[in-house]
């Protein structure tokens, strides 16, 4: 393997870790955000509009549903580099 290629395969993943990083740190507060929406339900649900209180609720439930499928499929092409980045040595 040429040097070249392998600061390609070095830089590729140097992407997916800050990929990965910036995945954790949104889901991290996206989960914050739903612990505060539920502290929120628990505390005021007979004053809140229902309908809209679980609409909201699913909506965050979804991003982070949808978070976690990106942080997985990065964290899996993470491994897949790692693996040809260390056959290359």
């Amino acid at each position: 393997m040429t040097s070249t290629n392998s600061e390609e395969l070095s830089s590729q993943y140097a992407q997916l870790v800050q990929q990965e990083d910036d995945y954790v740190n949104q889901l991290v507060t996206c989960n914050k955000l739903i612990l505060d929406a539920m502290d929120i339900i628990a505390r005021r649900a007979g004053v809140l509009h229902m309908d809209t209180v679980k609409q909201a609720a699913y909506h965050l439930h979804a991003m982070e549903q949808d978070l976690n499928r990106k942080l997985f499929k990065v964290r899996l092409e993470k491994s897949i580099l790692a693996n040809q980045m260390s056959q290359s040595t």
